[in-house]
């Protein structure tokens, strides 16, 4: 399947075979890191699918360094992940190191970061090239709700060191606020055209994402704000896509996102596969374990057909055994008490 894929900007030499076994054991003592004991998340480390990846097009497990020689061939790598899961960054970081050390020199794109944040980032990086950490500091990440830089700083150190560019990729903030309000029509018309948003989705893929959207806010949405919802998950999916396809020549580029943007069946990849059906791309979901479910199938139930909307599943430790919906119920009641 991967035989003879020539991404731009990746040549391999198939007579180069030392110089591959090489590669590939650099990459294995790369990868070696993460064990069991390395976990940082501190619930399901022994359950008999945590570290193992799950190949959905294949129904099968594969090894990390096939997983890895697989990417290195891909023209995008999206990183789907638990944004408060240290882990997820944790195994995002050593991705990255890998593809480095296959040669790759992809550009780094962060969903957190939108394009009002480019001139930032270059006046940064420009004054202090090795500074991750101020990295974080200078977009003011901390203060925007996500969760601490320090998680995500490995990566960004990890794209330093090799001189690869990171780059913003999500619409500017004020204008993703604006769209919750009033959905597209927050959007100049021409943003609209080039983002291929002057056309309403599917039925079913609204229908989807409307359904998606409900149940993340555990039925607490209103009806009357799930087209603006739905609106804003487009419009972010659409930029970064355009984001990732100017900045990935001639090295790919890779992103790493919440898992929702990198479904295969309405998130980026479907927008790639529209604006530049050359290019290859790769999703991958880290997801944490559920001590309930041993058998990596019985994670695709609850979508639809019954079939995980990524190319490979990682799976993980989970942060905690709290019902999310248990924990928006309480946050909903007390916001209703304050009104």
């Amino acid at each position: 399947m991967y035989e003879g894929y020539r991404p731009s900007g990746f040549r391999v030499r198939h007579d180069a075979t030392n110089l591959f076994v090489l590669l590939a054991g650099y990459v294995a003592c790369v990868l070696a890191g993460c064990s069991a004991t390395s976990w940082k998340s501190p619930l399901g480390r022994n359950h008999p699918l945590t570290g193992r990846i799950w190949d959905v097009s294949s129904a099968r497990f594969i090894d990390r360094e096939t997983l890895v020689e697989r990417l290195a061939r891909a023209d995008f790598v999206l990183l789907g992940e638990r944004h408060d899961n240290p882990d997820h960054h944790m195994l995002q970081a050593e991705v990255l190191r890998s593809l480095i050390a296959f040669g790759r020199h992809p550009a780094v794109g962060f969903e957190m970061l939108g394009l009002d944040d480019a001139s930032i980032i270059a006046g940064h990086l420009a004054a202090a090239p090795n500074d991750a950490a101020g990295l974080g500091r200078a977009v003011n990440w901390n203060q925007r709700g996500w969760p601490d830089w320090a998680m995500y700083q490995p990566i960004a150190e990890a794209a330093l060191q090799a001189k690869l560019r990171i780059v913003a990729t999500n619409l500017p903030l004020t204008t993703a606020r604006r769209m919750t309000r009033d959905g597209l029509a927050a959007l100049e018309p021409r943003v609209m055209r080039e983002l291929d948003l002057d056309r309403p989705p599917p039925e079913p893929v609204f229908a989807r994402m409307a359904a998606d959207i409900r149940d993340a806010h555990c039925g607490h949405a209103p009806e009357k704000s799930l087209k603006p919802m739905v609106d804003v998950q487009r419009a972010r999916d659409a930029q970064m896509t355009q984001s990732l396809i100017a900045a990935g020549d001639p090295g790919g580029a890779i992103l790493v996102a919440g898992a929702g943007h990198v479904r295969t069946d309405y998130g980026i990849p479907v927008y790639i596969r529209a604006k530049a059906p050359h290019k290859r791309v790769i999703s991958i979901s880290f997801v944490e374990v559920d001590k309930q479910k041993t058998n990596p199938r019985s994670y695709a139930l609850p979508y639809p057909d019954g079939r995980l909307p990524f190319d490979y599943v990682w799976f993980t430790p989970r942060i905690d055994d709290e019902d999310p919906c248990e924990k928006f119920k309480s946050q909903f009641d007390r916001l209703k008490k304050t009104q």
